[in-house]
């Protein structure tokens, strides 16, 4: 809901930065794959305890997540890495919720209300992808990905931001995920709703 406006505004900054990192001859699929490492990273540091690290670790994850595709923007778009791309960025979300059970165990409910609900975006954002690249259905995105990105409730940046609150608010990331979660089943449902539209018209 709110990646045009993120993107816009950090774009330049990522072209940058981008820009800097192909000029010494690094690939975007070396910075997903440095990326997928730090989100690890994260992962383990939050099962430890140690908030502070994993927040700095998630963001940096981010952070990368958004110079790779800025890069191969800039350079050769290729569909392996799109695919690299986007199992990273599920991987490290998957992780996260994970690493809050093993951070505290009250969380066990919400967290895995959490990845359940991820389950369905997931699976609702890339049939929704298929569907509009097997009718040939065509849509101006600011970001142009390796395929299409649908938009609901949640998306990538209403995750970052809801993610950091879990992190900075700790003591009640319960509450939090269960919000989450709630927001995750309305965008699975949108995106549903949204396809058989398509699929009926």
């Amino acid at each position: 809901m709110l990646d045009t406006e993120f993107n816009k505004f950090f774009k330049p900054i990522l072209v940058k930065i981008s820009y800097t990192l192909i000029k010494h001859q690094l690939s975007p699929n070396q910075i997903t794959l440095f990326g997928l490492i730090i989100g690890f990273s994260c992962f383990i540091f939050l099962s430890l305890g140690m908030i502070n690290t994993a927040l700095f670790l998630f963001l940096f994850n981010r952070i990368l997540d958004g110079i790779d595709g800025t890069m191969a923007r800039l350079t050769k778009p290729s569909d392996l890495g799109g695919v690299y791309d986007i199992i990273s960025d599920f991987f490290v979300y998957a992780l996260l919720p994970f690493g809050f059970i093993l951070f505290d165990e009250k969380n066990f409910l919400s967290m895995s209300l959490l990845l359940t609900s991820f389950i369905l975006t997931c699976s609702t954002f890339l049939t929704t992808a298929w569907i509009y690249e097997k009718n040939k259905i065509q849509i101006d995105q600011i970001s142009k990905k390796s395929f299409y990105y649908s938009v609901g409730l949640i998306e990538g940046t209403e995750t970052i931001v809801l993610f950091v609150l879990m992190f900075i608010f700790n003591e009640v990331a319960n509450y939090i995920a269960w919000f989450f979660s709630a927001l995750c089943f309305i965008t699975a449902l949108i995106r549903v709703i949204q396809v058989s539209k398509i699929l009926n018209s």
